[in-house]
C-alpha cells in the first residue's frame, strides 16, 4: 500500500531530504504506463487503419457517435467511480458497502443515458440510418457501466496490475471483433456490434480480477451509502458531463453546421490529441488519485505542493509534444489520416489545447479531492459555455479550424480560474512562474530549430530537437533539482517493470 504522506520533497520543501517516490506508487504509475503505451498504442494504429477503411464523412459520423456515447457515459458514473476512489483507497474495509451500492444504482443510471441518447438522436439534424446506429451503439453504455463499476472498486485498492492486464486485453479482443466485423462489409453497424461483443469480454475480467482480490458485494445495500454517493457524486457528475460535452460538443456542432467531412477532419485530429493527453495525463492521475486523496486528508498544503510538481512536470513533457506536433501538422496529418485534407490546419491549434487542459486536469482533481466539486462544476459550465459559442461563431467564418480555436480559449479561461482557487502563496507562485518561463524558453528554442530542419527531414528535426529541448531544460534549471532524481526513480520503475516476472507483476 502507498504511504499515507509523500516520501518525496516538495515545491517550497528545500530544506527536506532527497528521498525517491514510495515504490509502490512507482510500480503502480509504472504499470498503468506500460498497459496505456501498449493499448492505445494499439488502438491509435487501429483508428488509422480504420480511417483508410471509412470516407472522411463516416469518419465524422463514427467521431460524432462516439462524442454522444462518452458525454452520456457520465449519467451511470454519477461521479461515484471518483467517490468510490477517494473513500475505498481511506477505508478499504468499506469495499462491500460501496459495491452493493453501485451494482444497484449505476445499471439504473445506464438506461437513463441511454433514453437520454435516443432523445437527442431525434432532436439532432441526423438522417434515420444515423440515429440507428446510434442506437445500436449506445447499447455499449449498460455493458460498459459493470466494468466500469469493478474498476474503480480495483483502482482503490491499487490493484493496477490487474487492471493494466485487462485493458491490454480488452484492446485486443475489441480490435479483433472489429476487424473481423468491418472486413466482412459489416460497416459501422458490425462495428458496434463487435464493440458490444469486447466490452461483455472486459466486464467478466473485472469480476474475475475483483473475485480473485476478494471484492465482495455486501448486502443488504446500505442507504446511507447510497445516500452519500449521490450527495458527493451528483456535483462530479455534472462537472464530468459538462468536461466531456466540452470536448465532443465541438464535432457535434461541426457536423450540424460544416458537414460529414469537416467533423471527419475534427475527429482525425481529436484521436491524435487524445491520445498524447491519455498517455501524458490520464495515466498519471489515475495512478496518483489514491495518494492524492489521502494526502489531501492529512496535509492539504503537500497536496498543493504535489499538484504544483505535477504541474511544472506536466508542462515539460507536453511543451515539446505540441511544438513538435504543431510544426509538422502537415507533414503528420498526411502520413497518419491520407485524405484528409483538413486535418492539419485543425491539428496546429488543438495540439496547444493538450497543454492547457493536462494542468487543468490536475488542478481540478485536486479541487476535487478537497470537496470543492461544486467550484469545479462551476469552472466547467462557463467553459462549455464559451467554447459552444465561440464554435457557432467562428465555425462559419473561419471554417474548421474555429473549432480549435475555440476549445484552447475556453480551456485557458478555466485553467486561469482554477489557479485562483489554488490561492498559492509567494514563493510557491515564483516558483510555478519561474519555471515555467524557463521551460518555454526551452520550447522556444526547440521550435527554431524544428522550423529550421523541417524541410530537411522532419525525422531529423525531431531526433535533433528533442535532446536540445531536455538539455535547455536542464540547464535552465526549468525544474527543481529533486524533480530529475523523480523522473530517475520512475524511469527506473518503468524498466523493471518490463523486466519483472509474471509471478512478480502479479503480486503486485
Amino acid at each position: 500500500m502507498i504511504e499515507p504522506a509523500l516520501a518525496i520533497p516538495l515545491i517550497g520543501e528545500a530544506d527536506a531530504p532527497v528521498r525517491p517516490p514510495p515504490v509502490s506508487t512507482a510500480r503502480n504509475t509504472a504499470a498503468i504506463l506500460i498497459a496505456t503505451l501498449i493499448s492505445r498504442g494499439i488502438q491509435f494504429i487501429w483508428v488509422l487503419g480504420l480511417a483508410r477503411l471509412l470516407s472522411p464523412a463516416d469518419f465524422g459520423i463514427y467521431g460524432t457517435i462516439g462524442g454522444l456515447i462518452a458525454t452520456a457515459a457520465v449519467i451511470p458514473e454519477f461521479g461515484m467511480g471518483l467517490v468510490v476512489l477517494r473513500d475505498v483507497a481511506q477505508r478499504p474495509a468499506d469495499s462491500g458497502r460501496y459495491l452493493s451500492a453501485v451494482l444497484v444504482m449505476q445499471p439504473l443510471l445506464a438506461l437513463v443515458g441511454y433514453v437520454a441518447l435516443l432523445g437527442v438522436g431525434l432532436l439532432l439534424p441526423n438522417d434515420t440510418p444515423t440515429r440507428i446506429l446510434l442506437a445500436l451503439a449506445a447499447l455499449s453504455l449498460i455493458v460498459d457501466t459493470y466494468g466500469n463499476l469493478y474498476y474503480s472498486q480495483l483502482i482503490a485498492l491499487e490493484k493496477m496490475v490487474a487492471t493494466s492486464t485487462i485493458q491490454v486485453i480488452h484492446v485486443l479482443i475489441l480490435i479483433v471483433f472489429v476487424f473481423v466485423a468491418v472486413s466482412r462489409g459489416g460497416g459501422l453497424g458490425g462495428l458496434y456490434i463487435a464493440t458490444i461483443v469486447a466490452g461483455l469480454f472486459r466486464v467478466a475480467l473485472h469480476w474475475i480480477a475483483a473475485h480473485r482480490a476478494g471484492i465482495q458485494a455486501q448486502w443488504p445495500i446500505d442507504r446511507a451509502v447510497v445516500s452519500h454517493l449521490l450527495r458527493d457524486g451528483w456535483s462530479i457528475m455534472a462537472a464530468s458531463l459538462v468536461r466531456v460535452a466540452y470536448q465532443h460538443i465541438d464535432k457535434v456542432i461541426a457536423l450540424a453546421v460544416l458537414g460529414d467531412a469537416m467533423a471527419g477532419y475534427l475527429t482525425a485530429a481529436f484521436v491524435i490529441v487524445f491520445g498524447v493527453t491519455e498517455l501524458l495525463n490520464t495515466t498519471v492521475l489515475v495512478a496518483l488519485f489514491p495518494l492524492m486523496s489521502r494526502l489531501g486528508r492529512d496535509d492539504a498544503g503537500a497536496l498543493w505542493r504535489l499538484t504544483d510538481r505535477l504541474a511544472l512536470l506536466t508542462i515539460a513533457a507536453s511543451l515539446p509534444i505540441a511544438i513538435g506536433i504543431s510544426t509538422l501538422a502537415v507533414t503528420l496529418s498526411a502520413w497518419l489520416f491520407p485524405g484528409f485534407s483538413g486535418t492539419a490546419g485543425v491539428l496546429q491549434v488543438l495540439i496547444w489545447h493538450t497543454v492547457v487542459v493536462m494542468v487543468s486536469n490536475l488542478y481540478g482533481q485536486a479541487l476535487v479531492i478537497r470537496r470543492r466539486q461544486r467550484f469545479v462544476l462551476t469552472v466547467r459550465i462557463v467553459s462549455l459555455i464559451i467554447n459552444t459559442a465561440l464554435n457557432l461563431i467562428l465555425l462559419p467564418r473561419i471554417g474548421i479550424t474555429g473549432s480549435a480555436v475555440a476549445a484552447l480559449i475556453a480551456e485557458s479561461a478555466g485553467l486561469v480560474w482554477l489557479l485562483i482557487a489554488r490561492q498559492p502563496d509567494r514563493p510557491a507562485l515564483l516558483t510555478l512562474l519561474s519555471c515555467t518561463l524557463r521551460i518555454g524558453s526551452a520550447g522556444a528554442v526547440m521550435a527554431i530549430v524544428l522550423l529550421a530542419l523541417r524541410t530537411i527531414n522532419p525525422f531529423l528535426a525531431v531526433i535533433v530537437s528533442v535532446p536540445i529541448d531536455i538539455g535547455l531544460v536542464w540547464m535552465l534549471r526549468g525544474l527543481p533539482a529533486d524533480d530529475w532524481t523523480l523522473i530517475g526513480t520512475l524511469i527506473a520503475a518503468f524498466i523493471m517493470r518490463v523486466r519483472s516476472r509474471p509471478d512478480r507483476m502479479s503480486s503486485a
